[in-house]
Parts: structure tokens; C-alpha cells; sequence
């Protein structure tokens, strides 16, 4: 009886104001309002129970479902549900889950009947805001074509690679949502900068130069012509990492090597040892060092190696072997494995070395030691030079306001790709002579360092 009565309740709710007044002659009953759909699972086809009666009554509200209200997830219903997951840009799965619920519960949900938003940009069109939407695309690794505001092809695969990377609907049309998602970075795979779904070769955006740019902090090398995109390069780089940690050498990215990359739970030396070589957004935190690197963070190093009698020469942050025969000795002398690399327990050591007669000139970031030796600047240099490279960057619109930070860290190795690519050189994420050249030219403007 308790549930007759609610669903008569439920009923009556749905009915028009105008129609629960007919026959009251200068009176209007308001509407009440529709209850909101309660779940504490995921709902989908073959499912039953109040949950899923508050569900179909949330449809019958926006016009998409029009079956019984019979508590039971049915066909009728599956349909209702993916109509409106299309019609609201979500991932049409016919599934309940939470982002379809809250939507559902929500005052902004667009009903079945409701027309197409003037702010949804489709193929065909162009103007300022295609041209915005573009922009926001190449930063975000979706789009590599050029900014003309012309809605073609290339930019429907675009936003469709990104609706698919951020749990939309991916249909190739920028509505409201996906526009949300993308100017204000409110999608999933932009939160906390790792990548949430599995990925492999042909996939891009996003999660993919995230994946790539940790794989690059391991030293395992990819081809930077190619940012955001699974290539070739990257699955063999995911394939060595695989094999290094006794991982199924598949190439692909799924769950079990998410959490050795980014581990949540601290349980063993490998994962802490992992942890400590820092993020994509923040790369330069005890970023574990070997043979052929190089940067400020080795010139650091090698600054209180020297101190401590170990190196002998010029901190010249390059990683050569002089200095790996040096942490050999260090780690010796102080019980640790003896493999030249600069990990977490020989970071500790290092770090803890008198360098009170030590030479702070190397490790001062506005000094351009590093930049001179190695004569190119690249990912982990840091310095005056790297700030007045995105300082150029900035004047010619391949930055931002405020990203000259000094740090060349993933964003400006996208930048210098993308001024290279334009300017029809080697692309490869390096500031060297043929970029300083057609930089000078663009500003004219003249580097101080040698460049070769």
C-alpha cells in the first residue's frame, strides 16, 4: 500500500499544473517540483527497484522516456537513457552512473525537444571562435593543424580524440559541455595530471603527453616530434619500461602500469624510488640522474661531488663518466649499490655533503654555466637563457602570460615544437642553432650563449 501510494505521488508530480487546475476558473496550481533520482549503484538494463523508478521518472521529466513506470530498466528505458547522454554530450553507455545521475538530478540537463544550443561550433563553420576553439586544441595536444578558424575535417577528429580522452560523447560537435571541459580544464583527464583510461598506439591528447613526459623523466626515450600521439616510439618506450619492471610487454597502457608510475600506496623501495622522480607539472623534484643527462640539477650534483673530493674538473652539468666513476666512489664509501646513478638514497647523500667551499656560481639558476657547455637548451635546463626563450615564445603567442618560469619543463618543449613546425625546421623539442636562428629573425633579436 506504502508503495501505491508513493507512486501515485510520484504520478501526480508529473502531471501539468494547468491540468491538475482544470475546472478552477481564475486559478493556477503551480508545478511541483519532480523528485530527484536517488542511486547508489550504477543502473543499466536488466535492473530493478526504486532507484530505477525515480530514474525513469527524471526521463519522463525531460521528455525522453515515455514507457511504464514500473521500476523496471528495460529497452524503452536503455534508449532513453543514451538519447539523453547524446543529447547532453555524455558517453552514450545507456548506463546510470554518476555524471548521468547528477546531470539528470540537474536544472541544465537539455530535455529531448529542446533545440541545439548557438554556442555548439559543428564542421562547416568558421569565425574568432573556431578559431579559440583551435587554440585550445594545440595546447592540449588534440589538434597539430593551423589556426585559420575554419571548421574542417581535422578539427572534428580533433575534438572528437578529446570528447572521447574526457568521457563525452564523442561526436565531433563542441557543445556547451565540451566546451566547459575544454577552456576550463574541467574534464577528468585533466585532474591531478594522470591518465585515468587505457591507452595505446593511435591514441591521443592529453593523457598521452602526460604518459609520455613521465616515461621521458625515466629516461626512456621517445620521439618528440610527435607529442600527444601514441606513435611507435612511444609504445616501444612503454615496452621497455614494461620489460624493466616485470611488467607483460605488451605496449599498451592499463591499470598496472598506472599505479607503478604514479603508486598511491607507498609498500615497497621500487615504488618509493618511483615517487620521488616527480610529476609531469612538477619534473624537476629529485629527478633521478645517469650517465648522459644533463642539466642544472646535474651541475648541482657535481657542484658537491667536487666539494667533497670526489669529481675533479668543471661542474659543467653534463653526466659524462668522470662523474658516473665519481658516484660510483661516493656510493661506495657509503655502502650503496654501486651503479653511477644518481637515485633517492645517493640524492640523500649528496645532499647532505659539506658544500661550504663549494662553487654556488653553478648551481645559481640566473647563471648560464649549464646553457654554455651544453650549448642547447632543452627538457630539465633551467635558467636566465630558458626565461628569455619563453619570454620570445610569449611575444610570438606560443605561451602565455606568466609561463616564463625559467624551467624548461613540457610546455615549453611543446612551444618550441610548434614554432619549429611552423617554421619548417627539425622538430624536436630543442632550442638549438636552427631555432635561435629563426627566432633572431621572427624578433630580431640576438642570443649572447654559443649555440651549436
Amino acid at each position: 500500500m506504502k508503495r501505491l501510494l508513493a507512486l501515485l505521488l510520484m504520478l501526480a508530480l508529473l502531471v501539468p499544473a494547468g491540468a491538475m487546475a482544470e475546472g478552477l476558473t481564475g486559478t493556477e496550481t503551480p508545478a511541483a517540483e519532480t523528485p530527484v533520482a536517488v542511486a547508489t549503484r550504477t543502473l543499466e538494463k536488466g535492473m530493478k527497484g526504486e532507484d530505477v523508478l525515480s530514474a525513469q521518472i527524471r526521463l519522463a521529466k525531460y521528455g525522453y522516456y515515455n514507457g511504464p513506470l514500473d521500476s523496471s530498466f528495460g529497452s524503452v528505458m536503455l534508449t532513453a537513457v543514451k538519447q539523453f547522454q547524446r543529447k547532453n554530450e555524455l558517453a552514450v553507455d545507456g548506463k546510470i552512473g554518476p555524471q548521468t545521475l547528477a546531470l539528470l538530478n540537474s536544472d541544465s540537463a537539455m530535455g529531448k525537444n529542446d533545440a541545439d544550443p548557438a554556442t555548439t561550433l559543428t564542421i562547416g563553420m568558421n569565425g574568432e571562435n573556431v578559431k579559440q576553439l583551435q587554440r585550445a586544441l594545440r595546447e592540449t595536444y588534440y589538434y597539430v593543424g593551423t589556426i585559420d578558424g575554419i571548421f574542417g575535417a581535422d578539427v572534428m577528429r580533433a575534438v572528437k580524440w578529446f570528447q572521447a580522452s574526457a568521457g563525452l560523447n564523442a561526436d565531433g560537435k563542441a557543445g556547451p559541455r565540451t566546451l566547459d571541459a575544454l577552456y576550463n580544464r574541467t574534464a577528468s583527464i585533466f585532474n591531478g595530471g594522470i591518465p585515468k583510461r587505457s591507452l595505446s598506439q593511435g591514441d591521443r591528447g592529453w593523457d598521452v603527453y602526460v604518459l609520455q613526459m613521465k616515461l621521458a623523466d625515466l629516461n626512456y626515450a621517445l620521439n618528440y616530434a610527435t607529442p600527444g600521439y601514441y606513435d611507435s616510439s612511444t609504445t616501444a618506450a612503454v615496452k621497455a619500461y614494461q620489460k624493466d619492471n616485470g611488467l607483460k610487454v605488451d605496449g599498451k597502457f592499463g591499470a598496472t602500469m598506472r599505479r607503478y608510475l604514479w603508486p598511491t600506496v607507498v609498500n615497497n623501495a621500487e615504488e618509493t624510488e618511483k615517487e620521488t622522480q616527480g610529476t609531469v607539472d612538477d619534473p624537476f623534484t629529485e629527478r633521478i640522474l645517469k650517465k648522459g643527462m644533463y642539466g642544472n640539477d646535474v651541475a648541482n650534483a657535481q657542484m658537491r661531488l667536487k666539494a667533497a673530493g670526489y669529481l675533479f674538473g668543471k661542474a659543467d652539468g653534463v653526466f659524462g663518466a668522470d662523474t658516473t666513476a665519481a658516484v660510483k666512489k661516493l656510493q661506495k664509501d657509503y655502502n650503496l649499490k654501486q651503479d653511477g646513478i644518481i637515485g633517492p638514497q645517493t640524492w640523500v647523500v649528496i645532499k647532505a655533503l659539506n658544500v661550504s667551499n663549494a662553487e654556488p656560481v653553478v648551481v645559481d639558476e640566473n647563471n648560464t654555466a649549464v646553457s654554455a657547455y651544453t650549448t642547447k637548451l632543452r627538457r630539465g635546463s633551467r635558467g636566465a637563457q630558458v626565461k628569455k626563450l619563453q619570454q620570445q615564445l610569449i611575444t610570438l603567442g606560443y605561451l602565455t602570460e606568466g609561463e616564463d618560469d625559467g624551467k624548461y619543463g613540457p610546455k615549453t618543449a611543446w612551444a618550441v615544437m610548434l614554432f619549429q613546425r611552423d617554421e619548417g625546421i627539425s622538430v624536436d623539442g630543442v632550442a638549438g642553432t636552427q631555432t635561435f636562428v629563426h627566432l633572431n629573425e621572427a624578433l630580431g633579436v640576438q642570443w649572447d650563449i654559443p649555440v651549436g
